[in-house]
């Protein structure tokens, strides 16, 4: 009975593992035969494992291929799995996955708000076109996607499609552009959801940096993006950081370090589900091994590379794997294969317009034709291989000129940004011990407020007090003593002990001290009243109460007052204390001014604010002066002067009391300050 091909695939895999680990492996036995012998056995291998790959492939988008045949709805979730088959092809075959992303983008835009779907759509067509090397069709695709992105705000989609940009640059060798790209990205941000495409682009301006021949300064970068993802988990980022770790290593000469970074991407790559990455850290892998002379893991990895390149279409690396294999088959004398996959490697260049997959492609050729002893060819194989090596060199010398060009302006407004941001943090730090002073001074501003409120109000409390004491007071001595008259005179004229004519005397006396003590009432309210508080009410009180006194007593009131008499505002204790000298000095004429006729009253402003009253009479008061200015008597006839002394004295002001002429004046001049300073002095004098 036949055995079935993968029992064969399986048996030939049994037969290479078994001669691979016995002292008479091939490894030992470098003859020709021994090296055909393994090619085919590796060769078997890789071919039942590439089986076992694409079945694997195919059952994945036939699965894919039935959902979305089982959801025809023209709607969001039918675009996700559209998406989905997509990726699926493109690890299969890159170009079947084109019309699938067509129709994508086709259904995303019928759909109303769906915005971001058509962002994401076109910027997976503009992947596709890149993976073709179809570079205007990508760029197009791009810039309608970033535009959509940034209408939506959306900063992370805007990164990943000016990475897209700097991909595109790099693979045309415009390193100045794709340098340009990477830091717009990076200037963005590197926090949050942006974080990974800020390490994508750190990991590109790396990788860039180890072409330009910067390797210290592309070794920081990839350290940096390497440890970023890390921290964080990108196991994406972390393959890629691998790889160009590994890239950097093999242009520094260190292969086996190379070589090491290399695996650790794969086996990276692999958990992460990257077979894009794993098939260019494969092909990579095998350029190191057949550096390090390891001829048949060159040859199998080639191989595998090659075909899984052609089958899904990753175009960019057939011409590499091409190349590989003619070397390593030149390194085994195998001229033959090696001007076949020479030639193969030329055509599949020419195909994808890149420069450098000519020429290695010529140098192999010329080398080849050199084995084969056919001069001509190789001369002719060797001055291509010149041409476009000069080319090359001019193209990288330009590139390089204008990177590096690029990366000093970069650094200057680098270095200019941490200027400005130190600038600013000066400015910030500067604001906020202006904004600490300010509250600082507020907060003593309020507190100086709050004290002066409390003193204002605890000022004021006293004042009410010493007010309410001084009306008690006065009340209690005025008041009081005229009612305590009239109850001793009713309590005798209720004992009915006078005649008629005593009764008569004792209803007088009644009726006397009543209006008298009426009179004391109203003084009290007049002097509390707060519409009383102006000098032209003072004036009236004043009349009013001249007239009241002295015109029952037989004398005559002459007022002397300024024509324009200003309305002047007094504060209550002032304009209390000065109506009672008034009231003193006018009891005092009618007490004690023999033969007085006349009273003059005069009243004035001085242009120093200051408010002069004097009360003059034509009577003769030489007892009361001598009483008065001895020494300290305290008779009771003196009692009036004194009280006004000490009142003038308690307003801030000063008293003259003295002959005028043939009478007697008392002169008062008290300061009008205003507001809460008069307030305060005076209540304070009045202590």
């Amino acid at each position: 009975m036949s055995l079935s091909f993968s029992r064969c695939c399986w048996l030939w895999c049994l037969l290479f593992f078994l001669l691979g680990s016995k002292p008479w492996a091939l490894n030992a036995a470098p003859s020709p035969a021994a090296d055909s012998l393994r090619l085919v056995l590796l060769g078997a291998r890789d071919q039942h494992l590439r089986a076992l790959y694409r079945q694997a492939q195919l059952q994945r988008v036939d699965s894919v291929r039935a959902l979305v045949q089982q959801h025809p709805q023209a709607d969001a979730k039918r675009v996700v799995l559209l998406t989905h088959l997509a990726s699926e092809l493109t690890s299969y075959d890159v170009r079947a996955a084109g019309p699938v992303r067509r129709e994508a983008l086709r259904l995303a835009s019928e759909l109303r708000g769906a915005d971001d779907l058509v962002a994401e759509t076109l910027l997976d067509l503009a992947d596709h076109h890149i993976a073709l090397a179809e570079y205007p069709a990508a760029r197009q695709r791009l810039q309608q996607s970033q535009e959509t992105f940034a209408q939506l705000h959306d900063v992370g989609g805007v990164m990943r499609c000016l990475g897209r940009l700097a991909r595109i640059a790099d693979q045309q060798g415009h390193y100045a552009d794709a340098l340009s790209y990477c830091f717009r990205v990076m200037a963005m941000g590197k926090g949050g959801d942006e974080r990974r495409f800020h390490t994508s682009s750190v990991i590109h301006v790396g990788s860039i940096y180890t072409r330009m021949g910067q390797y210290a300064l592309a070794e920081n970068y990839l350290l940096e993006a390497l440890q970023v993802a890390r921290e964080h988990n990108y196991p994406d980022r972390m393959n890629l950081a691998l790889g160009e770790l590994g890239e950097l290593s093999r242009r520094q000469g260190r292969w086996a370090t190379a070589r090491r970074y290399y695996m650790q991407s794969i086996a990276v790559s692999r958990k992460a589900g990257e077979p894009s990455v794993v098939l260019a850290m494969e092909l990579n892998l095998a350029e190191v091994s057949e550096r390090l002379s390891l001829y048949p893991d060159a040859l199998a990895l080639g191989y595998a590379t090659l075909r899984q390149a052609q089958a899904s279409g990753q175009l960019l690396l057939i011409p590499r794997a091409q190349a590989l294999l003619a070397r390593t088959f030149l390194h085994l004398g195998r001229t033959d294969s090696a001007l076949w996959y020479a030639q193969r490697s030329l055509y599949a260049s020419q195909a994808v317009a890149s420069a450098e997959r000519l020429c290695d492609a010529y140098e192999v050729l010329a080398q080849t034709y050199a084995q084969h002893q056919d001069y001509a060819q190789a001369y002719k194989a060797y001055q291509h291989f010149e041409g476009v090596k000069d080319s090359l060199f001019g193209e990288e010398v330009n590139r390089r000129t204008m990177a590096l060009q690029l990366g000093h302006e970069m650094q200057q407004k680098q270095a200019q940004i941490r200027l400005l941001m130190q600038e600013r943090e000066l400015e910030r730090l500067r604001q906020q011990r202006q904004q600490a002073l300010l509250a600082g001074a507020t907060l003593l501003v309020a507190l100086g407020a709050g004290a002066a409120l409390w003193a204002y109000r605890r000022r004021q409390h006293s004042r009410e007090l010493t007010l309410r004491s001084r009306i008690a007071a006065d009340l209690h001595d005025d008041v009081g003593t005229l009612l305590s008259q009239i109850s001793l005179q009713s309590g005798l004229l209720q004992e009915g002990l006078a005649d008629a004519l005593g009764q008569q005397q004792q209803l007088s006396q009644i009726s006397d001290a009543s209006r008298s003590a009426v009179r004391q009432l109203n003084d009290v309210v007049w002097s509390l009243d707060a519409h009383n508080d102006h000098l032209p009410n003072l004036l009236d009180r004043m009349r009013d109460y001249a007239h009241e006194v002295l015109g029952p007593a037989g004398l005559v009131v002459v007022f002397e007052l300024p024509i324009a008499l200003p309305s002047q505002r007094l504060p209550v204790l002032l304009r209390r204390n000065l109506y009672l000298i008034y009231k003193e000095s006018l009891h005092n004429i009618i007490k004690h001014a023999t033969g007085a006729r006349q009273v003059t009253i005069r009243l004035e402003c001085s242009p120093v604010n200051e408010l002069t009253l004097e009360v003059l009479n034509d009577g003769d008061f030489g007892e009361v002066l001598e009483q008065a200015d001895g020494h300290g008597h305290t008779r009771r006839s003196g009692h009036g002067l004194r009280n006004i002394q000490a009142r003038a004295k308690a307003m801030g002001g000063r008293v003259t009391l003295g002959r005028a002429g043939t009478g007697f004046c008392v002169r008062v001049e008290v300061p009008l300050a205003s507001g809460w300073k008069a307030n305060r002095r005076i209540s304070r004098l009045s202590k």
